[in-house]
C-alpha cells in the first residue's frame, strides 16, 4: 500500500457532506492517502491499528474468518468510510478488509477521528446511524448463515446479484459471473459448493452460460428456491 500526503478532496465522501469546505479542508489537513492494488489487504482480523478510512475511489471487501472459510460481511464503495469501530472501542480489528479493485483511501489516525466527531457532531450522529445499520445488517447476515442451507445461500446471491437481460423481454442475467471464491464468500460457503450448485441450476435447465454471463432461464424456478429461502430467513 502506497501511503503519501496529499490534498485530495473529501467532499464526495458522505460523512463529510454538509460540511462548509474549509471545514471539509480541515479534515483533509490531517488525512494520509493511499493507492491500494486490487487483492491487497488494508488490514487483517486482530490488527491493531485505529485508522478509520475513507473510500474515494474504487472499493473495499470487508471479511471475517469462520472457521477455515472466509465470510463476506459487506461491501464498501467509493464515498462510504469503514473502520471506525476499532477507532471508537480501541480494540483489535473484528474483520479483515482488502481492495477488491485500484483503489485510492484517505486514512485518519483513530484520536484524531474522535476529536473530529467531538468538533462535528453530525459526523458523530452519521456514524451512529451507520453503527445502527450495520448491527441490523450483521443479525440479518447471522439468521441466514445459520438457518439456511449452503446451496439456498448460493441461489440467494445470484438472485441478488442479477440484473434485466437486455437481450431477452423480462429475461434476467449476470452480465459477469464473478469468482467462485467470491461467490463463496458472500454465501458463507466453498468454492466446490458454489460449482456444484451452479452445475446443478444448469443441468435442470435453470441457468446456462452465455460467454462471462451467466442467464437464468427460469426464473420463475429461482423465484421459488429463493422463497424457499426468504421464508426460513
Amino acid at each position: 500500500m502506497t501511503t503519501e500526503k496529499n490534498p485530495h478532496d473529501l467532499s464526495q465522501v458522505s460523512l463529510f457532506s454538509g460540511l462548509a469546505p474549509d471545514e471539509i479542508r480541515d479534515i483533509v489537513s490531517v488525512a494520509k492517502w493511499h493507492e491500494v492494488p486490487a487483492g491487497e489487504t488494508i488490514f487483517d482480523q486482530e490488527n491493531d491499528t485505529l485508522e478509520v478510512y475513507c473510500v474515494v475511489k474504487g472499493a473495499v471487501r470487508i471479511m471475517t474468518t469462520v472457521g477455515e472459510r472466509d465470510v463476506t460481511l459487506a461491501e464498501i464503495s467509493h464515498g462510504n468510510v469503514f473502520g471506525e469501530i476499532a477507532a471508537i472501542d480501541g480494540l483489535p480489528r473484528s474483520a479483515k478488509t482488502i481492495a477488491t479493485v485500484d483503489s485510492v483511501l484517505a486514512s485518519i489516525e483513530g484520536p484524531t477521528f474522535i476529536k473530529i466527531m467531538l468538533k462535528y457532531p453530525g459526523i458523530a450522529v452519521k456514524i451512529i446511524q451507520r453503527l445502527a445499520r450495520v448491527v441490523r445488517g450483521l443479525d440479518k447476515r447471522v439468521t441466514t448463515l445459520s438457518t439456511l442451507t449452503e446451496e439456498q445461500r448460493v441461489v440467494i446471491e445470484l438472485l441478488r446479484i442479477s440484473e434485466p437481460d437486455p437481450k431477452i423481454p423480462n429475461g434476467w442475467y449476470i452480465p459477469t459471473m464473478p469468482v467462485h471464491s467470491d461467490l463463496a464468500g458472500w454465501a458463507g460457503t466453498s468454492r466446490d459448493i458454489v460449482a456444484q450448485t451452479i452445475g446443478k441450476l444448469a443441468r435442470e435447465g435453470v441457468v446456462k452460460r452465455r460467454g462471462m454471463a451467466l442467464v437464468i432461464c427460469d426464473w420463475p424456478q429461482m423465484q421459488m428456491l429463493g422463497k424457499v429461502a426468504a421464508a426460513r430467513d
